[in-house]
């Protein structure tokens, strides 16, 4: 079962059985739901317009959760394997947390008090950069990472109460960034640019996009029983130029020395991939089953580490010169 959200909303996909589960009038959703380590019937959704929602019956009816929460566009939400605390990125740039299940929203310090946040930005107007990502340590809770596009890393030590900006080696329009489950030490963020592979916790990065032939990238999937096996896609230019003829001109890869070197994937893919990609999510109990999600409202899958891909869902037509921010399915989250 996938959860997948769109510029028109959240569905949820059970084979070829498609189901709305609402949020198309709060602007749909960028971030994928999350499913409470706990209980799997309990959801949270962070929408582009009205912030966070939660669900104790798998998505069928929801409820605003938004005390505390004084900025309503939500890029990420992430939630402790360990404590259960809730992290939620958001613009203007900003993290909060809540330690209760979403009651109640504290924010995380004051990212504006970073000498470099004057500097942050973002390329369309109004201009205003976003936390895109966030990572949190497996087993430090007060240890979070996160990525601002365009504003380079962040990292907090103290839950939250202080941050620094990281920018020594990674890139300014920073997209993802990920804490590696079976060293934390090693901390890889994707960007506009490529990928970027930190071995000192972020205080250093360094360029890895040996194998690689774009360079526009969502996000990484990567399974704790095969750490050092990744996957990810990239379009050939940025937002702008995907509207051109040949589109986003996607690529898709795969790493297995954890984002040192990538080889291209193509079994069963078109030779010219006109959508670009806009997610990538693995399945929890399969290292070899990974999905991504396309501005066609396509979503592709391999079963087989990447061998082989097929197209199994159309969420829903195509509109030719129609809007791709609209279509695109920017979240999967597969359910176990």
């Amino acid at each position: 079962m996938l959860y997948i959200g769109t510029g028109n909303g959240l569905f949820k996909a059970e084979g070829d059985n498609i189901t709305a589960l609402g949020f198309r009038e709060e602007g749909g959703m960028r971030c994928p739901v999350v499913i409470d380590k706990d209980d799997p019937k309990v959801l949270y959704a962070g929408t582009q317009r009205a912030g966070m929602f939660r669900s104790e019956d798998g998505g069928k009816t929801w409820q605003p959760i938004n005390n505390g929460l004084s900025r309503k566009e939500i890029w990420w939400v992430e939630q402790h394997p360990r404590t259960g605390e809730l992290w939620a990125g958001v613009s203007p740039s900003a993290m909060f947390k809540s330690s209760d299940r979403g009651e109640t929203w504290t924010e995380c310090g004051s990212l504006e008090a970073l000498p470099t946040y004057k500097e942050w930005t973002f390329p369309q107007p109004p201009h205003i950069s976003h936390v895109k990502h966030l990572s949190l340590h497996p087993s430090d809770p007060n240890h979070v990472l996160g990525a601002v596009e365009e504003g380079w890393v962040i990292r907090s030590t103290d839950g939250g109460k202080t941050w620094e900006n990281l920018r020594n080696g990674c890139e300014f329009d920073a997209h993802t960034v990920y804490f590696m489950p079976d060293n934390p030490r090693v901390v890889i963020s994707t960007s506009g640019r490529g990928v970027y592979r930190s071995e000192d916790g972020g205080d250093s990065f360094v360029k890895t996009v040996e194998g690689m032939d774009r360079r526009y990238m969502v996000h990484l999937v990567s399974h704790p029983e095969r750490p050092k096996v990744m996957f990810t896609a990239a379009a050939e230019v940025p937002p702008p130029g995907w509207t051109r003829p040949e589109g986003g001109n996607t690529a898709v890869y795969r790493s297995d020395d954890q984002g040192r070197t990538w080889r291209r994937l193509a079994g069963g893919l078109p030779e010219h991939m006109v959508p670009a990609p806009r997610c990538a999510a693995g399945d929890p109990e399969d290292p070899d089953t990974v999905y991504f999600g396309f501005t066609d409202a396509s979503v592709w899958k391999t079963s087989d580490g990447g061998e082989h891909f097929e197209r199994v869902l159309d969420l829903m037509p195509a509109q030719p010169g129609g809007e791709w921010r609209t279509n695109a399915v920017t979240s999967i989250r597969v359910a176990a």
